[in-house]
């Protein structure tokens, strides 16, 4: 067996259309057994790396070599393996066992084989018993988890990592330190990209940190964590300033899926108008599935929901009064540019020209992104195109903005920007913000009501 699995030399990278290079004179190894920690802030290069490593960088200009050794011991093996930043990404089929067994069947591995392939990648994901649910019906952090149960199915020399714990619960974190805890013993080579490496300082053996592109360092000891000032989120709620006619009713939700069953029992929930509020709960606990309900994107088997002045809105009817950002910015991005993207919803609300051009100038300003006005939004970092997503739900200025997980991917000073900014929402546009999330807040100061939702009921937390 060769002792160098991955060997990177002098490897650059320049996205189309971008002035500056992603990646700069890369050059590093890899040996057979490692686990390497890529850290550094979002946006510093971490991704563009892991797909380079894959091969999967089109549409650019890279310079220098990248080298990956196959397996010896498998020649159907894959040499490498990606798990992506969004798994629900590379999820392809409609139930959790063809998708783990999608892999093997084209390695053309035997069907006796993939049955046991996809019974241990379930079970070295917790997923045992989940086999014909189907993959839309799972939270995102089943999600990531299953896919990495498809990957290791194929059984890759080399395993690629990309964020694997930014969608995942404590639980869910805890119980993918247990699997590649079992994995390196097991022999397994594994590059993770992670800015928050914590949970898995015992087994990262090297960390290789990024900045703006170029590789700064290589040690053994993990970096310093991050030091944060505590400050004030300017002013909380106040009923003379805002009233306290509520924008969101919500009596006796329930809503069930056949698979799952019951997921909402009898919820309710009272927003008043300029309210921040955070709504925590655990991977696959139902909050996807409430924030789709507030925006009409389903309809829930029984109960009565008004929000910003119309009950039991349909899609389409709260157009440019209710904002919605979803758990992948990516999967709401369309346009050729970001100021096309954000354009957009004006356009379909019939703004004037002038008006459009004047709003789209603002909300880019508002959200710290004028620089990335011609950048073609697919191509920017994960932190980025969550500004440009937000940009684009907040032009209309709506009346209530819902947040599906919006810290997925960030690191801790992009997440306390993104708390600061959307602390002015209320302030500036009258905006009430409802973020759910199952981690709790960066700062928890920032909400006016923290609220939980547990076994399909909302209630409020302690402040």
């Amino acid at each position: 067996m060769h002792d160098t699995i991955l060997d990177i030399e002098d490897f650059g990278f320049t996205y189309h259309g971008a002035a500056e290079s992603s990646l700069t004179g890369i050059s590093a190894q890899v040996r057979c057994g490692e686990f390497v920690c890529l850290t550094g802030d979002s946006g510093c290069g971490k991704s563009t790396l892991l797909l380079g490593i894959m091969g999967l960088l089109r549409g650019g200009r890279g310079v220098g070599t990248i080298r990956v050794t196959p397996s010896d011991v498998d020649d159907r093996a894959p040499a490498a393996g990606i798990v992506f930043q969004t798994a629900e990404s590379q999820i392809l089929c409609s139930t959790v066992a063809e998708e783990v067994a999608f892999g093997p069947e084209n390695l053309c591995v035997p069907a006796d084989e993939i049955a046991l392939r996809v019974r241990e990648g379930l079970a070295s994901v917790g997923l045992t018993g989940e086999e014909r649910r189907s993959v839309e019906r799972f939270s995102a952090g089943q999600k990531q988890r299953l896919a990495v149960a498809s990957v290791l199915a194929m059984r890759p020399g080399l395993l690629l990592l990309d964020e694997p714990t930014s969608q995942l619960d404590v639980q869910g974190k805890e119980e993918l330190v247990a699997v590649f805890t079992e994995l390196k013993r097991r022999g397994h080579t594994i590059v993770m990209a992670e800015h928050d490496p914590r949970p898995f300082e015992a087994l990262v053996d090297r960390y290789l940190k990024l900045e703006r592109g170029r590789l700064v360092g290589s040690d053994r000891v993990p970096p310093d964590p991050v030091r944060y000032r505590p400050k004030a989120f300017l002013l909380p709620y106040s009923s003379t300033l805002y009233g306290t006619r509520p924008v969101l009713d919500v009596q006796g939700l329930d809503l069930s899926y056949p698979e799952t069953g019951e997921v909402l029992k009898k919820a309710q929930l009272r927003v008043s108008r300029g309210e921040r509020v955070h709504l925590f709960g655990c991977n696959g606990a139902g909050k996807s599935s409430l924030l789709r309900c507030l925006a009409g994107l389903i309809r829930p088997d029984a109960g009565r929901i008004w929000v910003a002045g119309k009950e039991s809105p349909g899609p389409g009817d709260l157009r440019g009064q209710v904002g919605v950002l979803f758990q992948n910015p990516a999967r709401q991005l369309f346009a050729e540019t970001v100021r096309e993207e954000v354009a957009f919803a004006l356009q379909r609300l019939a703004y004037p020209v002038e008006e459009v051009d004047r709003v789209v100038a603002e909300a880019l300003s508002f959200c710290g992104i004028a620089h990335l006005a011609d950048r073609a939004p697919l191509t920017l970092s994960f932190g980025e195109q969550h500004r440009v997503a937000l940009a684009a739900v907040v032009a209309p200025r709506p009346t209530l903005l819902l947040l599906d997980e919006p810290f997925a991917g960030l690191d801790f000073p992009q997440r306390l920007s993104l708390l600061a900014l959307l602390a002015r929402m209320p302030i500036r546009y009258g905006t009430t913000v409802l973020i759910v999330s199952h981690d709790e807040l960066p700062d928890r100061r920032w909400a006016d009501r923290s609220l939980r939702l547990q076994g399909g009921e909302i209630a409020e937390t302690a402040p």
